[in-house]
């Protein structure tokens, strides 16, 4: 076995400085007779960064396609094992209290997350067999909301009623879940929040008011978009129930998953479906909803996300070229010195500017809900950035007024984080306000000093604009092999769609989008099934 000093292993460019900190530290702390404790714990700190709970051992980790291979053979699985072992940092199993953990199936953990995800199996387990756990998944339009007011309808014929709290894993989600509970069911309960707030946020610490030395008063909990919700908070939610309480998990597992580490309701739903032949409690706690209400038989955006989800590229190409479906669209990515002129001429930039025409700032939030550029990454001339400050260039003379989204919480404000609102100047040029959807159409005004950072939402990434509906977007994909556009980044922009799309991109990135699927590492669903 040929290993690269860990000095040269840790040159390469998909580590962090703190990856390197961690790597050197766990290196030094190691006994001697271990000469891969340092490029474990690197390897696993670089993994959890990109969205993984664990490194896989067993095979050498795709840590980008730039890269030469890291080592000149990667070491087997046993070698790990032996060598990690005579570290006296890996304990095996988590059987005792170490910076890492290597289970029985070859996969490495910061302990802290081996322990979130252990505790988080644990507490799903429990809660399937009592019955006090409920999953309703579905693509778009397959009837999630009509689902969450049925459910709730049901629960609150009890008697007593139960104490229910609906929550969404962003203040945007949780504002678009409590408009769908006020208008289908005035005499539900309305208020929905986001699952930081219901749990106590304290600032910015790691920890909450809630736990399970201090659960939630509610007997019933509604989690909206649970798609985005990470495995930490996840761990932390379940562990804020009382025992008794029932918790309701909807969303749609096949959208991106959480920015931060794991894919909660893939896994949930991928152990459900590998046990669903035998029945078994967490089979029957799951509900997959898949008629189609939202898209009419003319309409090519239902097909489009089908195809999509099951990683058609041929179909998707296919569709997009037909024209009995007026509704989607491919068209040539323009070159970068047209690209200005080209977004000019998109009725979806008519939209916007049709938007910012209007008078009052209650109709122009409202109008500007109706389109939206969508990009999959922030840099390069096809960007968020570039494409934000290209459409700002056309549209910012007609009027004062931009929107905006906000990058943070202010609890204090009730504004929160992926929250979409308005900043018009005043009469001075010092002056100027911001504006945000009240409740029943109004909008609430503040000083825009007073905002949380928030930035400049002509055009969102396809990650921003998740917990969204437009009637209309275009879609902005570089051409080329992109390992950021993958089949999960596609489905979640076209299905961001009532009525139309628009794809700017090549048959051929579409066919490779379709195929790289997004496969984030964990042992929940060894866990659960």
């Amino acid at each position: 076995m040929k290993i690269a000093p860990l000095s040269v292993f840790l040159e390469h460019g998909a580590f962090t400085t703190l990856d390197r900190h961690f790597a050197i530290r766990i290196s030094k702390n190691a006994k001697s007779d271990s000469r891969l404790a340092g490029h474990a714990a690197a390897i696993a700190s670089a993994m959890l960064r990109r969205g993984h709970l664990c490194a896989r051992l067993d095979e050498q980790p795709d840590l980008g396609n730039e890269l030469p291979p890291l080592m000149e053979s990667w070491p087997s699985i046993e070698q790990w094992r032996v060598d990690l072992a005579a570290s006296g940092l890996v304990a095996k199993d988590g059987a005792a209290f170490l910076p890492l953990v290597l289970d029985s199936h070859g996969r490495l953990y910061l302990h802290r997350y081996f322990e979130y995800e252990q505790r988080l199996a644990d507490a799903l387990r429990a809660r399937v067999s009592n019955g006090h756990l409920r999953v309703i998944v579905g693509g778009p339009g397959t009837g999630k909301t009509t689902r969450i007011l049925e459910e709730l309808a049901s629960r609150q014929r009890r008697s007593p009623p139960p104490r229910i709290a609906l929550a969404a894993p962003t203040g945007k989600a949780a504002k678009r879940m409590e408009d769908s509970v006020r208008s289908g069911a005035p005499d539900l309960p309305k208020t929905a929040s986001t699952l930081h707030r219901l749990l106590g946020a304290r600032g910015d610490s790691a920890f909450f008011k809630h736990h399970a030395g201090n659960p939630l008063n509610e007997d019933i909990v509604i989690v909206d978009e649970a798609s985005m919700v990470d495995l930490p908070l996840m761990a932390k939610l379940i562990d804020a129930l009382k025992p008794t309480a029932e918790l309701i998990l909807v969303g749609d597992p096949d959208q991106l998953a959480s920015v931060e580490a794991g894919a909660v309701l893939a896994d949930i739903a991928e152990a459900a479906s590998l046990v669903r032949s035998a029945e078994t409690p967490l089979s029957r706690s799951m509900v997959t909803l898949k008629t189609q209400y939202r898209y009419g038989p003319q309409s090519g955006i239902g097909q489009l996300c089908e195809a999509i989800r099951i990683g058609d590229g041929d179909r998707v190409v296919e569709l997009l070229d037909n024209p009995q479906y007026a509704d989607i669209r491919l068209r040539t990515l323009p070159a970068k010195d047209a690209l200005e002129s080209q977004l000019q001429r998109t009725p979806t930039i008519s939209d916007l500017r049709d938007a910012l025409a209007l008078d009052q700032p209650e109709e122009i939030l409202s109008a500007l809900g109706r389109s939206r550029v969508l990009c999959p990454t922030r840099q390069g001339p096809y960007g968020l950035d570039s494409i934000n400050a290209l459409i700002e260039n056309q549209l910012v003379s007609a009027r004062r007024t931009r929107p905006v989204v906000l990058t943070r919480n202010h609890y204090a404000l009730q504004l929160f984080n992926g929250d979409s609102g308005l900043i018009t100047k005043g009469s001075k040029d010092d002056e100027s306000w911001a504006w945000f959807q009240g409740p029943q159409g109004t909008a609430r005004k503040f000083p825009s000093a007073r905002l949380p950072p928030h930035e400049t939402a002509y055009a969102m990434t396809v990650h921003r604009s998740q917990g969204s509906e437009f009637d209309r977007v275009l879609i902005i994909l570089p051409n080329g092999n992109n390992p950021f556009v993958t089949r999960e980044l596609l489905y979640t922009a076209v299905s961001r769609a009532r009525r139309d799309v628009e794809i700017w991109s090549d048959p051929q990135t579409l066919r490779e989008a379709c195929s790289r699927k997004v496969k984030r590492h964990s042992g929940l669903i060894d866990r659960l099934s």
